[in-house]
């Protein structure tokens, strides 16, 4: 909207509390008009000179940075790529953890120093209720990618920003961290809310793949198969039981469900095929692109995989190595405990379609389970 307006609605309603007309509410924009709403509600004031720090400092602070390792360890090569691209323009790229507190941050000396004078640094809380409208902030209330350009952050101090920001979220739904890019207003740029999408999008995947560990099943799907592989394919990690427990924002779109399906609905109550055909195409053939259809009569292509809890039974916490438990390794010196430890871990689902794969052929299953042929009998006797 136009800078005249923008500051006419902040002196008539942040001001002196006159709440904006109709039509300047869709000028000033919903998102930034509820985010204004809500800071009104907590209390703050716009034109206030003196802010609490809410910043944090020492062990709770390194408590915090310890319980996003895995995210700051991931999102560390992107951000510097992304700091690489800005070079020169000035900026500061950020990474929060999920209750928006700055974790790790990197960017231009010059834009930095400025960043500091309002708090924009590590151990600094961006709640809405803190710092006012502000991206990292609004983004985690909205649960959406937002930019809040110049005048329209709620403090007045913080005007002289550009920022943009988009919610990280883990497979299981919950939101782990948020990434931000912010620059001097006259730096801003609309495209760079798409850039931030992206730099989301790809690190999303990444936490997907870290908790592969966790899937009997993993789907890779798409609207169309040629799409199976690029960046716009959706992740979705099954229990053997079918219920979807790890999937992506792009498979939440595709399948039409929001993240409160995550850990409650089955991919079977989806999809117009039994669970069981959905294991034959992960064993048959991983590559094999496969069309089902959903209830609601959509056609999705499907590439299906065998998880890491089916695939890799034998690998043990506290050890860099598999240990191989093929029908060619010494059943000797295989623990009967480590085997039934082994065995349990494996779906009954899984070895039912391994046998019926290899017709019955017991030494062929166990191969393929990467169990021992003993212990694939013991499970059949009992």
């Amino acid at each position: 909207m136009k800078v005249s307006n923008l500051r006419d609605i902040r002196r008539s309603w942040l001001l002196h509390g006159d709440a904006p007309a109709e039509n300047l509410k869709s000028q000033l924009g919903l998102t930034v008009y509820r985010s204004w709403q809500r800071c009104l509600q907590s209390g703050l004031e716009a034109f206030q000179k003196q802010l609490p720090d809410n910043i944090l400092s020492g062990q709770i602070l390194q408590s915090r940075i310890d319980q996003r390792r895995d995210l700051i360890s991931l999102a560390k090569p992107t951000m510097s790529y992304l700091h690489g691209l800005m070079s020169g323009s000035g900026g500061v790229i950020v990474l929060s953890d999920h209750q928006g507190v700055i974790i790790h941050s990197v960017g231009d000396p010059q834009f930095v120093s400025k960043a500091d004078q309002i708090l924009l640094k590590t151990g600094a809380s961006w709640q809405e209720k803190h710092r006012g409208t502000n991206a990292i902030g609004t983004a985690l209330a909205e649960r959406a990618a937002v930019s809040i350009n110049g005048s329209e952050h709620f403090l007045e101090n913080n005007g002289f920003m550009s920022c943009t920001a988009a919610p990280i979220f883990a497979p299981d739904g919950k939101i782990s961290g948020v990434l931000d890019i912010s620059t001097d207003k006259s730096a801003y740029h609309p495209h760079t809310i798409g850039l931030v999408k992206a730099t989301v999008h790809s690190l999303e995947k990444q936490l997907f793949c870290i908790n592969e560990k966790e899937y009997a099943l993993i789907l890779r799907v798409h609207g169309s198969p040629e799409g199976l592989g690029s960046m716009g394919e959706g992740l979705i990690g099954l229990h053997e039981d079918g219920t979807i427990i790890g999937i992506d924002r792009a498979a939440l779109a595709l399948l039409e469900i929001n993240v409160l399906d995550i850990g409650a609905v089955k991919i079977q109550q989806l999809l117009d095929i039994s669970l069981d055909q959905i294991f034959d195409c992960g064993i048959k053939d991983p590559s094999k692109v496969c069309e089902f259809r959903t209830h609601f009569a959509k056609s999705l292509f499907f590439r299906i995989a065998l998880g890491q809890s089916l695939k890799h039974p034998s690998h043990t916490k506290g050890s860099d190595h598999s240990v191989d438990l093929s029908e060619n390794s010494a059943e000797s010196d295989l623990h009967p405990e480590f085997e039934s430890g082994a065995l349990k871990q494996l779906s009954r689902i899984a070895i039912q379609k391994t046998l019926e794969k290899t017709n019955g052929n017991v030494s062929l299953a166990a191969k393929l389970l990467r169990i021992s042929r003993n212990t694939l009998y013991r499970h059949l006797k009992n």
